[in-house]
């Protein structure tokens, strides 16, 4: 017999229909006064081997297994179950550094020290950290995480306006024969080209084991982003304090760069091309660093009157595999 789709009609020879109605009135005549209330269901159609199947599959009505143990419906007003509650949602991130620079005025940071041959730093008395001229701090603390573990770094800050310095804050393997560096921010004031940026580097030129320009010439040459235009006019990273952060994943390939007000809005998002040796591993301890320098004076252009560097905050989170 030839079927169709479910809905539509039947077709049956003229033998089969006669069959049909002549049982159909025997059942009737036997069963003489009593109503029948159940109608005939359609027959279900084959599948057709060649059509996709929806998802999720619709499947017609089983008829009860006899040997199965009966399934009774609960009682009318008996109260639904209860569901358990689900637990609070947990922050994925943890703290492992936080410094907000509170103190006496002319302080010293408790949590950070400088570098041998440069100045130091003080707090300003007003929750912040006052970073001048000639000054290379490099965090106390220093992690080696496991690999998988996400670490974001995040720093408040005010840069220098002037065209004679710049300024930074960064991730650094401090080590030459593996120096990973993530400029989270860095400056060279409003006067320059360059202006504000965020990059990486893995090699220094002006380090004493290699010449100028060797670093690009052996391939590893810096990855640097200016994000200058990113800032509205009359607020930029030299004008007033903005939120700045690197994430990246211990043994991952690459670094996402952001920037965001107070409120969280977010003003750039920068992903650098994948490549492992930008990214710090967990054979070497990570540290921060803050520094403020001159620049070499050829490339120094008038301009500015704040040489230093007013940083609010410090803040490293994980997020442990």
């Amino acid at each position: 017999m030839h079927r169709l789709r479910q809905g539509d009609a039947r077709r049956f020879d003229r033998r089969s229909a006669s069959v049909l109605a002549a049982a159909v009135l025997v059942g009737l005549t036997a069963c003489s006064g009593s109503q029948v209330s159940d109608s005939l269901a359609p027959e279900t159609p084959e599948p057709d081997a060649t059509a996709p199947v929806p998802q999720p599959a619709v499947t017609a009505p089983v008829a009860a297994d006899p040997t199965a143990p009966a399934v009774t419906a609960p009682a009318l007003g008996t109260p639904p179950p209860t569901a358990e509650p689900s637990p609070a949602p947990t922050s994925e991130w943890e703290v492992i550094f936080n410094d907000e620079f509170d103190g006496p005025a002319g302080t010293a940071p408790s949590q950070w020290h400088p570098l041998a041959g440069w100045n130091g730093a003080s707090l300003d008395g007003q929750g912040r950290l006052q970073v001048d001229r000639l000054a290379q701090l490099r965090s106390n603390s220093g992690w080696s995480l496991p690999a998988g573990t996400r670490v974001r770094t995040t720093v408040s800050l005010v840069m220098p306006d002037t065209g004679s310095n710049y300024a930074a804050f960064w991730v650094q393997h401090p080590s030459p024969v593996d120096p990973r560096e993530i400029d989270v921010i860095e400056s060279y004031g409003p006067s320059k080209p360059a202006g504000a940026q965020v990059g990486s580097h893995i090699c220094y030129d002006d380090s004493p084991e290699t010449a100028a320009n060797a670093c690009a010439a052996t391939g590893r040459g810096p990855e640097l982003w200016p994000v200058a235009d990113a800032f509205p006019q009359g607020a930029g990273p030299w004008d007033v304090p903005w939120e700045y952060a690197a994430e990246f994943t211990i043994g991952g390939d690459t670094v996402w760069f952001s920037a965001a007000d107070g409120t969280g809005n977010e003003l750039y998002s920068v992903t650098t091309l994948p490549d492992p040796r930008r990214v710090p591993s967990n054979t070497i301890p990570l540290h921060l660093r803050l520094s403020n320098k001159d620049v070499v004076k050829r490339y120094a252009v008038r301009g500015g009157k704040q040489h230093g560097m007013f940083v609010d905050w410090v803040r490293v989170e994980v997020d442990y595999p």
